[in-house]
């Protein structure tokens, strides 16, 4: 829906299907200790059983007149003289055995020794074709020779880059009761053995136009799992702007799986990040996304915190945790878990699809690999039917989701019923995010009668080669009114050399009234500059 002919041409009649029926149930506070029927115990190691050769169980090939054989007595042979006269002498022997058994012992063994060599060698050749098609920089022996016309430089594995692959991002955006325009990116920083993993924040603001890059975790405490996504959120305690200051919510996962919340201010203490209750409630599966999302309504002080993510211990099943205050009374987290086809690892995220704001919509990847998306009540706390789509979105997908208002190609008259404020579907979805390989991004639009429309010529200019997309989020919607001027996207990528970079792209401006388009309406998204992720010095 991104040029003046009608983009809600394709209206489509969905059959209303039932919602699913959730399962809730209270989370009790407290760690939750998870028992691993399997990894949970110490296993002694298996008893092996010790075969030696003995000497003494060796088989004998004395005769009696063999050297070693005990000496006849006289009498005795006497007596085989009488009976059987001269006896043959014994057979010539080599090494005490019979020259004829020694001989078939020595082509046997001699036989053996050569089919091994072949045997060896061929089985050589074929590993050796086997571990450079699965991994082809460890295809030789670093001090071996290379094969000529070849590369000569020898590649070994870079275990820093093992975390460029686990990066995350999530952005917010606010204006303040100055009036001023604040960004704050919250991202992992590439780590390893000499840097540990931590969260920092780079925060922009409009009256210095500049960027701070500080930390929110202390590395030295090992709290911030390798790999963690985070999730970010904003809002007023107890939906009261007038007393109290706006929050931040940063969420992620500790190296036990233990999902937690910093909060800053954290108890009207400016500059300072302290642990909230949603922490230590959840456990969360070793590679679960995570995506929060934070509602308020001014008018009749409610406040919904929702935090998606998948729970331990479960399959095909997405969890919602969520916090629900009317003004002052609050019911604590509570949990409910759907069961969904949802892929393990499969990223999470959300948008604001209509004015009231408690409308969204969750996309994550389905096990077929393949993008799914659901209507979410967040007052409510349901979600729909699903929508199918043959959208490729793997487990691990950077994705994120930013929004468009085109009804003012329309008039009151032409607007078609999906997209009107009570139908709860007025905004149009721009949904950005990488290809299973990491190497490129794509780009689709959605909105209630046009469905998904491809919409990557938009990002085409910014897009470059030799780039792995890494981490993407947007800046979502104000708290207090709904605003399609200025957003912004936030790119995380590494361009091959192992070191982390961040774009900030803008969102072009969408809305207005009708005949009167906003500037840059549908048009092409816009590179403002490198975002600076290195705690600032002072």
């Amino acid at each position: 829906m991104t040029t003046p002919r009608d983009p809600y041409s394709g209206l489509e009649v969905v059959p209303v299907q039932p919602p699913l029926e959730p399962t809730a149930y209270h989370s009790d506070p407290g760690i939750e200790v998870y028992h691993d029927p399997i990894n949970g115990w110490i296993n002694p190691p298996p008893s092996v059983l010790a075969a030696e050769a003995d000497p003494k169980y060796a088989p004998l090939f004395a005769r009696p007149s063999s050297r070693d054989a005990p000496e006849l007595s006289t009498p005795y042979q006497n007596y085989l003289h009488r009976v059987y006269g001269d006896l043959p002498p014994p057979p010539r022997t080599i090494f005490g055995v019979r020259k004829k058994i020694f001989w078939t012992l020595v082509g046997i063994i001699a036989f053996l020794v050569i089919a091994g060599a072949v045997g060896g060698g061929v089985g050589a050749h074929f590993a050796s074709k086997s571990s450079k098609s699965s991994n082809p920089e460890n295809s030789h022996d670093s001090n071996s020779t290379p094969p000529p016309d070849t590369n000569t430089t020898t590649r070994t594995p870079n275990p820093t880059n093992l975390s460029l692959q686990n990066l995350s991002v999530s952005a917010l955006s606010w204006t303040d009761t100055s009036n001023i325009r604040q960004i704050h990116i919250y991202h992992t920083p590439k780590y390893n053995s000499t840097h540990p993993p931590r969260i920092l924040e780079s925060s922009w603001d409009s009256s210095t136009l500049k960027w701070t890059v500080e930390p929110i975790t202390d590395p030295n405490t090992n709290e911030v799992k390798p790999g963690t996504p985070i999730a970010a959120s904003t809002g007023y305690p107890h939906t009261d702007p007038k007393n109290f200051a706006l929050v931040k919510n940063v969420y992620f996962f500790q190296p036990n799986n233990i999902a937690v919340e910093r909060q800053s201010p954290y108890k009207e203490a400016p500059a300072i990040w302290g642990y909230e209750a949603f922490s230590g409630l959840y456990t969360v599966s070793d590679v679960s996304s995570l995506f929060s999302y934070w509602y308020q309504d001014f008018d009749r002080r409610i406040q919904v915190i929702t935090n998606f993510f998948q729970e331990k211990g479960t399959k095909n099943q997405l969890s919602s945790a969520r916090y629900y205050a009317n003004g002052t009374a609050g019911k604590g987290w509570q949990a409910v878990r759907y069961s969904v086809n949802i892929a393990e690892g499969s990223p999470i995220v959300a948008g604001v699809v209509g004015e009231r704001k408690k409308d969204l919509r969750v996309y994550l990847g389905g096990g077929d690999g393949r993008m799914r998306v659901y209507p979410y009540d967040v007052e409510n706390n349901g979600l729909g039917s699903v929508t199918e789509t043959t959208l490729p979105l793997s487990p691990g997908t950077p994705i994120c989701i930013t929004t468009e208002d085109n009804r003012n190609y329309y008039s009151s008259s032409t607007l078609p019923e999906c997209a009107t404020p009570s139908r709860g579907t007025s905004l149009t979805h721009l949904i950005l995010f990488a290809t299973p390989d990491k190497k490129d991004l794509n780009m689709v639009s959605w909105n209630c009668s046009s469905g998904f429309v491809d919409q990557k010529s938009r990002i085409s200019g910014l897009l470059k080669p030799g780039r792995t997309y890494l981490g993407l989020s947007a800046t979502p919607q104000s708290q207090t009114n709904l605003s399609f001027v200025d957003q912004r996207v936030y790119v995380m990528f590494d361009e091959g050399k192992g070191e982390v970079k961040m774009e900030e792209w803008q969102v072009p401006s969408s809305g207005g009234t009708s005949g009167n388009l906003a500037v840059g309406q549908g048009g092409e998204f816009k590179l403002l500059g490198e975002v600076p992720l290195a705690v600032t010095l002072r």
